[in-house]
């Protein structure tokens, strides 16, 4: 039969109903009919997420085997390569004193205890040692060889157990040997651990356990008290007092109030128990990490391969973490314990990020993620994939889920939206096309309201068997985003756009004014329980107002630092009316007077929050969908604090004395640093938190606050006086200070600083004034004359610098001007004075020639006698030309074999010229072996009116050449 209308919790079918309560019927016989405590176990364990610690975070060794959380809530871990305590952010190791002469580094520790006195002794393979007022040092040589072989001894001493050998070391480290029995029978010592409980020692003897009091009653525990055999590793006392024993093959129980042990269903080997707040004893196991509630077993591991790493210790850490220590991983912090849950690939995510989160009808979580999206059934570890008509290749990318009855109505980004049957578990698409879609709500009519980029769309008729979806003409631009909606107590609707802030009342759309209106619109609204409205800007930054009369809003900037540097996503209000603030670095939570951050320091499995991924459980717990992941907020108002620890004083340094933590310090000062090391505790950001210090001086109420994300101080040198070190913890994702850690610091001078030397320094110096005003007069004269001798020597040196710069300025003149082998002037030389002699600045009055001179065959003298010969004919020749040349004649070397002459005087049709050139035009020449005859031809021109220096060496060139023409050892003259 057809139904008209859907969705409704009266349309169930009586058969739907049936196979459901069967199915819960088959649940429920189930656990009646009594499962193994370990058949959670049984399936894959609970992926976690577990921060690592080694050689980066200050660890010299992975191998860790003992973890100590003291009473000042620091945590200590002894490795194979030394002893180390966490600051907050980094291990630090465990130094010696300078003058102790111990080398921690070479220690293998394998066991801590601490004392009520607040003593810390540490067993170590090479010998017992305790840590007192930040000192260490050596109390025994016995060896320590596992863990859990240091016990109380009801007082102030300890007993130590190494292999069959007990020993007890009292207070002030008198060490003496428990008597035993060692013959080899029942009750004989074993190697094994060491508790005291109830007034005595427990231990192992052999298979069994037994114990000794103070007096040395002996008692053994074997199968009529509940005791198996098997070998014993670990023994554990609960916050309840109950004593619990962990073996190769059994895990026993010894309730307080009880004399008989009872057995807890175990599979693995137990090596390590701890307890959390609540009392749930947490074991280490082959490979991974169990707890127990009391019925049954839940393992966890970290989807690293914590299965190949052996869990040597585990420590409960009341901010939220559990550490583990490992033989090869170094250490392991299990963030966000009892606060956080993440849900992964490895728990059947099928994708990330997830966008939206709803429960249906039936309690199942409905995650809608990037490709499709996952079912979490109510109680179940593993998430299964959506159901099989919803799993269609266009619809992907779910932005919102909405149940509605027995129906779950999701929006797709692509402007698709689809209603899911329960019962029939199909699926119908009720609208596509409407656009990319930014959000999907209900208001109190039972109205589907969706919004995309473009457009508003309603679905007045939700549980029709054929819906529609009408889009709304709301007046404002086609290029409108529609964000996301929220509604005030009277039900009118009002809308975060991009084009600001629009109101749905009585029917009509409205704009509303808002004073600033940031450029962008509004990227989400909200209202919190207190009634006021709380406004998300596109272009960063959050606002919040209450409406005015006429319906406008007065914005008033939260003024967060957080909030201001990072992208918001999302505004969403829990059922209590807190408001949550999704963005880019975690989530906000504003509880009505403070804010708080969370982000993965807290546990959450990523810090890119998802927009509108927010779902609120009934319990209260609360649902987030990142970019990396789906976190599970546990208690949400259970992490809140209010106040932060203050830092706690590790070490105090001073040069090379170790100052007992805490205590005002005294010494005679010297020039070395002081130094503090400081640790943050309990909730505590690592990543953001930083130390604010000061150093004040005398009585000094304040100054300025430092900051330093490192939680090492160090002071170069102080000068002697009283000062106080004030330190304190700010955490920004808290918005918390903690109190001030304080200590007196009190630099004594050394005797040459104290009053007394000083007033002996001020004598002194009177009597050396006195000195030097007698002397003043002397050193004076001597000084003048000094003085005057310099002057006098300088002078004289001057001088000789002017006469050596003289002559280099000469030389250089010229160098410059002259040829070097034959000393005539170079061709820029000689042809300067040619111009000069044509512009009349020369020779006035007086006929100026040019002589081009060439040695006839020059390049053969080169290539038969060498280049060496021809020098030597070059210079001689040259020589000869200065010989027949008159004073004033310029005579210059213008190419390789070519002279020229600048020739004043020299008359223009002088038939004597080749008479007075005879001696060039065919002379002999030698270089000292070869007589060689040469030739030479020359051209000659006179200067005449119009001429220049082109035209002139023109002419010249042009008579030489004739003369080569004419047969070479000639002279010609120019036309």
């Amino acid at each position: 039969m057809r139904r008209d209308r859907v969705c409704t919790g009266a349309s169930e079918l009586p058969v739907q109903r049936a196979s459901r309560w069967l199915a819960s019927a088959a649940l429920l016989l189930s656990a009646l009919l009594g499962t193994s405590a370990w058949a959670q176990s049984d399936a894959a364990p609970r992926i976690v997420a577990m921060q690592t610690f080694a050689q980066d975070q200050g660890l010299r060794s992975l191998a860790a085997n003992v973890l100590l959380r003291d009473r000042r809530g620091v945590l200590w871990v002894g490795t194979d390569k030394g002893l180390y305590r966490f600051d907050g952010r980094d291990f630090m190791p465990v130094e010696g004193h300078a003058g102790d002469g111990l080398d921690l580094a070479r220690l293998r520790v394998n066991d801590l205890h601490q004392a009520p006195d607040g003593r810390i002794w540490i067993g170590a393979a090479q010998g017992l040692y305790v840590w007192q007022d930040g000192r260490v040092r050596r109390v025994a040589d016995i060896p320590v060889d596992d863990l859990r072989r240091i016990a109380d001894d009801g007082a102030d001493g300890v007993y130590v157990r190494h292999q069959r050998r007990l020993v007890h070391v009292d207070a002030a480290g008198q060490v003496r040997t428990v008597p035993w029995p060692q013959a080899l029978r029942e009750g004989v010592l074993t190697d094994g651990p060491v508790l005291w409980l109830r007034e005595r020692l427990w231990t192992t003897c052999g298979a069994r356990l037994c114990t000794r009091t103070a007096s040395g009653a002996l008692a053994f525990w074997g199968a009529a008290r509940g005791v198996p055999t098997d070998q014993w590793i670990t023994l554990y006392r609960d916050p309840a007092g109950a004593l619990w024993v962990g073996g190769m093959h059994h895990l026993l129980q010894l309730p307080a109030s009880s004399d008989r042990f009872r057995a807890i269903d175990s599979t693995d080997p137990v090596e390590t128990l701890t307890s959390d707040d609540r009392g749930r004893v947490l074991a280490g196991t082959a490979g991974h990490l169990s707890r127990w509630d009391g019925a049954h077993w839940m393992r966890f591991a970290d989807d690293r391969g914590l299965q190949a790493a052996q869990i040597r210790d585990l420590v409960f850490d009341p901010a939220g973490a559990v550490w583990l220590a490992t033989g090869g991983r170094g250490v392991l912090r299990w963030r966000g314990y009892g606060r956080f849950r993440n849900w992964l690939a490895a728990q059947g995510l099928d994708s990330a990020p997830t966008w939206a989160i709803a429960r249906d009808a039936d309690g199942r979580l409905w995650l809608g993620n990037q490709r499709h999206g996952n079912l979490l059934e109510p109680g179940a570890e593993k998430l299964t994939p959506w159901p099989p008509a919803l799993r269609r290749a266009d619809w992907m990318d779910a932005i919102a889920l909405l149940p509605r009855g027995r129906c779950m109505w999701i929006v797709f980004n692509q402007g698709r939206v689809v209603r899911y049957d329960l019962d029939t578990h199909k699926a119908l698409q009720v609208a596509s096309g409407a656009g990319w879609a930014k959000f999907g709500r209900f208001d109190a009519r039972g109205r589907l309201w969706f919004g995309t980029h473009g457009s508003l769309w309603r679905i007045d008729d939700p549980d029709a068997a054929q819906p529609h979806a009408q889009r709304m003409a709301t007046g404002l631009p086609d290029d409108t985003n529609y964000f996301d909606v929220a509604a005030d107590a009277s039900g009118d609707l009002w809308f975060a756009t991009s084009h600001g802030l629009l109101r749905f009342a009585a029917g009509a759309f409205r704009r509303v004014r808002t004073q600033p209106a940031p450029v962008g619109g509004f990227v989400d609204v909200a209202r919190t329980g207190d009634g006021r409205w709380w406004l998300a800007a596109v272009a960063g930054g959050l606002y919040t107002a209450r409406p005015d009369a006429d319906g406008s809003m007065a914005l008033r900037v939260v003024n967060d630092p957080l909030l201001r540097q990072g992208m918001i996503y999302a505004l969403d209000v829990d059922r209590s009316g807190q408001l949550w603030v999704a963005g880019d670095a975690g989530v906000d939570r504003f509880d009505g007077e403070r804010w708080r951050r969370f982000d993965r320091s807290d546990g959450l499995v990523w810090d890119d929050m998802s927009p509108h991924a927010f779902h609120q459980d009934s319990d209260g717990s609360i649902w987030f969908g990142t970019s990396g992941g789906v976190s599970h907020l546990l208690q949400p108002q259970a992490m809140h604090p209010t106040a932060l620890p203050a830092p706690v004083i590790l070490q105090v340094r001073y040069g090379t004395h170790v100052e007992p933590p805490g205590e005002s310090l005294r010494r005679p000062w010297n020039r070395k640093a002081l130094t503090v090391a400081l640790a943050t505790v309990g909730d505590a950001h690592a990543d953001s938190a930083s130390i604010e210090y000061r150093l004040l001086a005398g009585d000094a109420d304040g100054g300025a606050w430092e900051s330093s994300a490192s939680h090492l101080l160090r002071y170069a040198s102080l000068a002697p006086g009283s000062y106080r070190f004030q330190a304190r913890v700010v955490d920004p994702d808290l918005r918390l200070r903690s109190p001030i850690t304080a200590f007196g610091i009190d630099i004594v001078p050394p005797w040459w600083r104290t009053g007394w030397a000083r007033a002996g320094y001020v004598l002194l110096a009177l009597l050396a004034v006195l000195m030097l005003w007698r002397l003043r007069s002397a050193h004076l004269l001597r000084r003048q004359l000094l003085l005057e001798c310099m002057v006098a020597e300088r002078t004289r040196e001057l001088e000789a610098d002017k006469r050596e710069l003289e002559a280099a300025r000469q030389a250089l003149q010229y160098e410059a001007s002259h040829d070097a082998l034959t000393g005539l002037l170079n061709r820029g030389a000689v042809v300067e004075i040619l111009v000069e002699a044509l512009l009349g600045t020369q020779f006035e009055g007086r006929p100026v020639a040019v002589a081009l001179f060439d040695l006839d065959h020059f390049k053969q003298v080169n290539d038969t006698y060498g280049h060496l010969t021809g020098d030597a004919v070059l210079v001689q020749c040259a020589q000869r030309l200065r010989r027949l040349a008159p004073a004033d004649a310029a005579l210059g070397r213008y190419g390789g074999e070519e002279l020229l002459a600048v020739w004043p005087g020299l008359v223009d049709g002088d038939a004597g010229l080749a008479k007075r050139f005879a001696t060039l035009l065919e002379g002999h020449y030698t270089d000292g072996e070869h007589r060689l005859r040469v030739t030479c031809s020359i051209g000659v021109a006179w200067a005449r009116h119009g001429d220049d220096v082109g035209s002139l060496l023109r002419r010249a060139d042009a008579a030489l050449y004739r003369a080569k023409q004419a047969g070479r050892a000639r002279v010609e003259r120019a036309d």
